[in-house]
């Protein structure tokens, strides 16, 4: 037999033998920069082009999902606990993202992924959380329908998930996936 008719049989009786079933990429679900690319590509997500905190046009976070988009690291600003540095993007944060629009029909503004300046335990340095700062054209704070959103987050896996009345996000929503 063959190495290429040997293989697929190898691979199915792995898969068996772990109680899974063997999947082909056709049917595998959609990597990290084929995510970004479709939240670059939605109406309604507007990823941040600066910083509220400072000027680092590398680490904004529709440069973080350009890179992702690119098969690059998103990078981290030089101002932040974790300096300069290329971070993956989590699969499950990026799929949320993408789903409080199309699944959801929230309009979004993505003001921070990895970049910007966060605790120094912070998920956003893990790639496993974003913030929001404007919801359907209304900003976080004044008047959005924050909780609401905050539920969906949740439901999409968010297991950190933050927003006004919580110490340091008066103005922005924190969603973030589990390390």
């Amino acid at each position: 037999m063959s190495v290429r008719t040997l293989a697929p049989r190898l691979i199915a009786g792995a898969a068996a033998l772990m109680g899974t079933a063997a999947t082909t990429s056709a049917t595998a679900a959609p990597g990290r920069a084929a995510l970004a690319q479709q939240i670059l590509a939605t109406k309604g997500i507007a990823p941040a082009t600066a910083h509220v905190g400072g000027r680092h046009a590398a680490s904004t976070a529709r440069q973080n999902l350009f890179d992702t988009a690119h098969g690059r690291g998103a990078l981290t600003s030089h101002w932040g606990d974790r300096p300069n540095r290329r971070v993956a993007l989590d699969t499950r944060m990026l799929n949320g993202m993408l789903k409080l629009r199309t699944r959801y029909g929230y309009r979004i503004a993505v003001s921070e992924i990895v970049g910007g300046d966060h605790s120094s335990r912070s998920r956003h340095y893990a790639g496993l959380a974003f913030d929001i700062n404007h919801i359907n054209g209304r900003h976080v704070g004044s008047g959005a329908p924050h909780r609401n959103l905050m539920a969906a987050c949740r439901k999409l896996g968010a297991t950190e998930v933050l927003g006004p009345g919580s110490a340091g996000h008066a103005t922005h929503v924190h969603c973030g996936w589990p390390r």
